[in-house]
């Protein structure tokens, strides 16, 4: 059965470019991360743009599938890995 929860980026991160690299900022002195900058990959960039607003884990699936020529499978893994691992340093929330 897929989950129907809608997860979001918390307002307290924020991604910068700076140069041709990104950076995941904490914003908030309270998170887990506040002293972290985080590097993500391209994949991890995309990931992070699909839930900059409230989406499924499914949704951002699709739109992943669609910007990438990677298997069906890697992709899924990628993004189950990017909420597992979001979820557990407070940079996703599911949404209200």
């Amino acid at each position: 059965m897929k989950s129907e929860k809608r997860y979001c980026i918390k307002s307290n991160f924020i991604l910068r470019k700076i140069g041709s690299e990104y950076a995941i900022v904490p914003v908030d002195a309270e998170d887990v991360l506040q002293n972290a900058v985080l590097e993500p990959n391209d994949t991890a960039v995309f990931i992070w743009q699909a839930f900059q607003e409230p989406a499924t884990i499914e949704e951002a699936i699709e739109k992943t599938e669609k910007e990438f020529d990677a298997p069906a499978e890697v992709i899924r893994n990628a993004v189950h890995r990017f909420v597992e691992e979001s979820l557990r340093l407070q940079i996703l929330e599911e949404a209200k």
